[in-house]
């Protein structure tokens, strides 16, 4: 299975970054950045490139609707048993799927997409800060 980064800007190159920061590299992930002197054409070339084999493909995307977003829709139209199209999910998800990929194998690549989204989920979190009230001993003790 290969793994798909992509997006607008430096999205793709800084999530690699990040990921070598934090864990090394993770085998069967690709990043492929979206920038301003690319135009649909050399991205979709970019996609087919990687996509020459039948190997199970997800695309992990900045934003649904965006040009990276839709060029990888593109690409799977016909595939969808082979390539699934994710957006909006996050570096955990990345990090906690990218790093048990062997474990994600046996499953199909639209359960493999679902995963990332739910992972990505559990992954969003607000803070808050908890005001605990604290007890004095009268003896300051």
């Amino acid at each position: 299975m290969q793994i798909i980064v992509t997006g607008h800007g430096n999205f793709a190159s800084g999530i690699e970054l990040t990921i070598k920061l934090l864990a090394g590299s993770i085998n069967g992930v690709k990043y492929i950045d979206f920038t301003e002197d690319m135009n649909e054409k050399d991205l979709a070339e970019k996609y087919q490139k990687l996509l020459s084999t039948e190997e199970k493909t997800l695309f992990f995307c900045d934003l649904v609707g965006g040009t990276p977003y839709k060029q990888a829709v593109v690409a799977s139209a016909g595939k969808e048993r082979t390539i699934s199209v994710v957006a909006g999910c996050n570096v955990g998800s990345l990090l906690e799927l990218g790093l048990n990929s062997s474990a994600l194998q046996a499953k199909s690549i639209s359960e493999v997409a679902t995963a990332f989204v739910e992972t990505s989920k559990n992954n969003t979190k607000v803070f808050k800060h908890v005001v605990q009230n604290e007890q004095v001993d009268e003896d300051g003790i």
